[in-house]
């Protein structure tokens, strides 16, 4: 058989236990791993799902709530949420996106994972199993799961956890199961037992016109889908990146400073979600929810695009230091839907030798390509995040430029909190240099000080005459030059004519 002919792999995960395990997670999720407690998740009143230690009190699935309390008086119950349930098989499509594009939501506890061409990439179907059956245990679910060469049959497989044979066509491999594990319709099942059909291999040997005439066209179609005989188009997840992670406390936290160690957690979670995928962010939220109600929202805002677990976790443990008015939080979730493509670093293969370019740059040119290094960055966009999250907002800001001549309003605030923009970091050729201190307003000169003959005053640079503000009522010329004074500071002074005055209007250090 040619390569492009051999029939497509297919991987089923399956959370049997998804219901509790949003509310309550059984693997490296769980925060405190010594709760004993019974849980169980009721819909209706009945119970849908139940924990380790609340099946090894007797109860069952099924069973009345109120029952329930008569058996165990210190069972837990919490009310089934499916909007949970989907969010959650939502993120854990996206985590497998790493080891596959194609990957579906095949129902409410099911997803389904095309994997033929990754087998080789991963090592070898075995491995790549044992890859996504460690990722998904470290999210805090526990999986099953199934393969073979339909969807429906690896479906079924990963729910009975059938042994691999997925070299062979699903009516070989599956010849021997029962027909009431098949998902088949339980009235055509009891029909075809009266019958005397109680396994697949059976079923398979009768005419197909005959089962379509007793059982109908759909029985059929999904008999064939089962075997590979009729197309199961699969709808792939999109890949668009969206980080959604909860933790909900069956004991209410009273205590906000215990919440750092579950946010955490998320952090970190969020943090190989976005290394995984070679993505940064610039801004994520922390919610503190009650009772399903939203109690706080954390905005975290950072200066620059970044992907450190550890600053992340600093500028959470500042919002949360600040919070006042909760009290009492059962449920912790992180959101982050904004990202954007991480910058690659580069450096040397050998540090001690300069590149050819840098021989040739000057004291300023080595000094503004220093400014630019990406460690030099960091620090300084840390700084940043740590000022904008301790300070009001009204005590840090940024800088951009004005649409102004005039040197002191040729520059605007600029919020700390918009989508970060690469500018233009460098001096164009030509531009006129600008002291970074400046008086305002200007400081007028004594009549006595004219730079122009005063020996105090060596001249570097000038005249550069600035005329503007005619519109606002403060048209004026000014004509500005760089003077030494006494041989050390070098200011940055002009000229008005209409005074016929000197002002110092900024220093260079």
């Amino acid at each position: 058989m040619r390569k492009k002919d051999q029939p497509k792999l297919w991987l089923c995960l399956y959370l049997p236990n998804l219901a509790l395990e949003v509310f309550y997670p059984s693997g490296p999720k769980q925060l405190l791993s010594n709760d004993r407690r019974p849980i169980a998740i009721i819909q209706q009143q009945r119970i849908e799902a139940l924990s380790h230690h609340a099946a090894a009190t007797g109860l069952t699935v099924g069973t009345m709530a109120s029952h329930a309390y008569a058996l165990c008086e210190t069972l837990t119950c919490i009310e089934k949420s499916e909007s949970k349930e989907h969010r959650a098989l939502e993120q854990v499509a996206q985590w497998l996106y790493e080891f596959t594009p194609n990957v579906s939501l095949y129902g409410d506890q099911h997803l389904i994972l095309e994997v033929s061409s990754s087998l080789k990439l991963f090592s070898g179907l075995n491995h790549l199993k044992h890859l996504i059956k460690e990722k998904i245990t470290h999210l805090g679910y526990t999986p099953k799961i199934g393969v073979s060469q339909t969807p429906l049959a690896a479906k079924i497989s990963a729910e009975i956890d059938c042994p691999d044979n997925h070299q062979q066509s699903p009516g070989v491999a599956l010849k021997a199961l029962q027909l009431i594990h098949l998902q088949l319709p339980s009235p055509s099942v009891t029909k075809l037992e009266k019958m005397g059909i109680t396994i697949l291999k059976q079923l398979i040997e009768l005419p197909r016109h005959t089962l379509k005439k007793r059982f109908g066209e759909t029985f059929i179609h999904y008999l064939e889908r089962l075997l590979g005989e009729r197309a199961d188009p699969q709808t792939f997840i999109k890949p668009a990146p969206k980080f959604e992670s909860d933790i909900f406390f069956i004991n209410t936290v009273d205590n906000l400073q215990s919440l750092i160690f579950p946010i955490n957690r998320l952090l970190n979670e969020l943090s190989a979600f976005l290394t995984a995928r070679q993505l940064q962010l610039q801004h994520f939220n922390l919610r503190l929810n009650y009772r399903g109600q939203l109690k706080k929202a954390l905005s975290i805002h950072l200066a620059a695009p970044d992907n450190d677990a550890g600053l992340f976790l600093k500028l959470a443990e500042i919002k949360l230091n600040q919070v006042q008015a909760v009290q009492t939080v059962d449920e912790l979730s992180l959101r982050a839907a904004e990202f954007q493509p991480a910058k690659l670093k580069s450096s040397q293969l050998f540090r001690s030798a300069p590149l050819p370019d840098t021989l040739r740059m000057n004291q300023k040119e080595l000094s503004n390509q220093a400014a630019l290094d990406p460690e030099a960055l960091k620090q300084g966009n840390d700084l940043l995040n740590l000022l904008q999250h301790q300070l009001e907002t009204t005590d840090c800001f940024g800088l951009r430029l004005g649409n102004d001549h005039r040197p002191e309003k040729d520059w605007v605030r600029a919020d700390l909190a918009q989508r970060f923009e690469q500018k233009l970091t460098t001096a164009l050729p030509g531009w006129p240099e600008r002291p970074t201190f400046l008086i305002e307003p200007p400081k007028r000169l004594q009549k006595h000080l004219n730079p122009l003959q005063h020996p105090d005053f060596d001249y570097i640079k000038g005249p550069e005459r600035i005329n503007s503000a005619w519109w606002d009522g403060d048209g004026q010329n000014r004509d500005y030059y760089l003077y030494r004074y006494r041989k050390k500071m070098v200011y940055w002074i002009f000229y008005r004519a209409l005074t016929h005055r000197w002002y110092l209007h900024g220093l260079f250090s």
